[in-house]
C-alpha cells in the first residue's frame, strides 16, 4: 500500500504531466493542499519534495512551488538566439545581470578573441529567463573595445545582437559551439534554480562578426530538464 505522501506526489505527477496543471502555473500552499487532502503538512512537503527532486517542480523560498516548464528546444544555427527562441515559443523572456568587469586578457583569453595579451576584455555574467524562470547562466566576454559604453549598456539590459546593430557591425554568428554535461556546483544550483543531482548542459561557443573577427566567447550552463538543444547545418 502506498504512502500519503506517495499517492499525492502521483496525483500532482499525473496533473502535471497531463496539463491539467500548467507550465509556469503555481501550485497551492502546503496548507491548502494539506486541508483539501484531508493530509498533513508534514505529506504535501514530502510529496513537493519529491516532485522537486525529479524536477516535476521547483520551489523559491518566500514565493512558493511552480510547475518546471520543460523540453524547450533550442535549434542552434549560425544566428539563432535562445531569447528569440523563447518568445517564438510563447515564453516571455528577460536577462538579469549578475556581475560584470573589465579585465585584462590572460594568454588563454587572447587567444580565444584573437586578440593580444594585456587587451581589455569585459567579462558579463547573467541568467537568461523564461517566465521567470532561470534557463540559462551564462558568462559572455567580449573585447572590451568594441563599442562605446559597451559594459553600461549590457548593465541596462541591452542585447549585444542589437548593441552590435546599433554600432553598425553586423549581425552576430556563431562560429563554433561545444556541448558537455556534469552536474551544477553549489552556486550554480542555487542561482538556476534547480536541484544539485540535476545535470545541466555545459556550452562553449564562439561568436563573430561577418568579417570573421572574433567578438564574442562565452561559456554557459543550461538546466538539462528544462532545454533540448537542436543542431542544424546550412
Amino acid at each position: 500500500m502506498k504512502s500519503q505522501w506517495e499517492a499525492l506526489y502521483e496525483n500532482l505527477k499525473a496533473d502535471i504531466e497531463d496539463g491539467r496543471i500548467a507550465p509556469g502555473e503555481r501550485l497551492p500552499p502546503e496548507q491548502t493542499l494539506s486541508a483539501r487532502h484531508g493530509v498533513s503538512r508534514n505529506t504535501v512537503r514530502r510529496a513537493y519534495l519529491a516532485l522537486s527532486q525529479d524536477g516535476s517542480i521547483r520551489s523559491v523560498n518566500g514565493r512558493g512551488s511552480f510547475v518546471m516548464r520543460t523540453n524547450v528546444t533550442y535549434e542552434i544555427d549560425a544566428v539563432s538566439r535562445f531569447r528569440d527562441v523563447l518568445e517564438k515559443q510563447g515564453v516571455a523572456s528577460a536577462s538579469r545581470s549578475i556581475d560584470s568587469a573589465v579585465v585584462a586578457a590572460d594568454a588563454d583569453l587572447a587567444e580565444r578573441l584573437a586578440i593580444e595579451e594585456g587587451s581589455p576584455v569585459l567579462f558579463h555574467t547573467a541568467i537568461i529567463l523564461g517566465d521567470g524562470v532561470p534557463f540559462i547562466l551564462t558568462t559572455r566576454c567580449f573585447p572590451a573595445d568594441l563599442v562605446e559604453d559597451f559594459q553600461d549598456r549590457l548593465l541596462r539590459g541591452g542585447s549585444f545582437t542589437r548593441i552590435l546593430k546599433e554600432a553598425n557591425l553586423g549581425d552576430l554568428h556563431r562560429k563554433s559551439t561545444t556541448v558537455g554535461s556534469r552536474l551544477p556546483d553549489e552556486r550554480e544550483s542555487a542561482l538556476l534554480e534547480c536541484p544539485r543531482n540535476a545535470p545541466l548542459l555545459d556550452v562553449v561557443a564562439t561568436g563573430v562578426l561577418a568579417n570573421g573577427r572574433i567578438v564574442e566567447w562565452q561559456h554557459a550552463v543550461m538546466n538539462s530538464r528544462l532545454i533540448k538543444l537542436s543542431f542544424t547545418t546550412p
